[in-house]
């Protein structure tokens, strides 16, 4: 069974951050869906599971090692609770709490969706109206140019 707990800077459950792509399909099965783009200069691939409700993004000029996850299941687990459906005030005061500095932003296109960007965790939470309905992860840095892959599963 895939576990589907968030680990901002290492990965999502067994998975880590700096992963192959063979590690991934390993734990996670062949994707249902694959795309690869270009940006800047850069290519990324990626992996989509069940509904879109899992993505994984492997960056090319990383040896296509796993770069950034995106979940919206309802099983996703950050801090030993389920996050997906809970209210934006709900993950604001968990950050508060925690004292993580965030910034909010509303989607210029479409007022109802909102993004809470927190540096310190390399992490955006997505809101419609004001619903958390995906979290996106990275890695940390060592500095400015270097990842700092994590090297075990906490």
């Amino acid at each position: 069974m895939v576990d589907h707990t968030i680990k901002p800077g290492i990965g999502l459950g067994n998975v880590r951050f700096g992963a192959t792509m063979d590690e991934c399909r390993e734990y996670f099965g062949k994707p249902e869906e694959e795309l690869t783009e270009e940006y800047e200069g850069d290519e990324y691939t990626s992996w989509y599971y069940g509904e879109g409700d899992i993505a994984l993004c492997f960056e090319g000029s990383e040896d296509d090692r796993l770069g950034t996850i995106i979940i919206s299941r309802n099983d996703a687990i950050l801090d030993s609770e389920k996050v997906i459906g809970k209210s934006l005030d709900e993950i604001k005061s968990y950050l508060k709490k925690n004292a993580y500095f965030y910034l909010e932003e509303e989607d210029e296109i479409s007022p109802s969706m909102k993004i809470v960007t927190v540096g310190a965790l390399e992490c955006c939470f997505m809101f419609t109206d004001d619903v958390l309905d995906g979290v996106q992860w990275s890695y940390f840095w060592e500095d400015d140019e270097t990842p700092k892959w994590p090297t075990t599963i906490q």
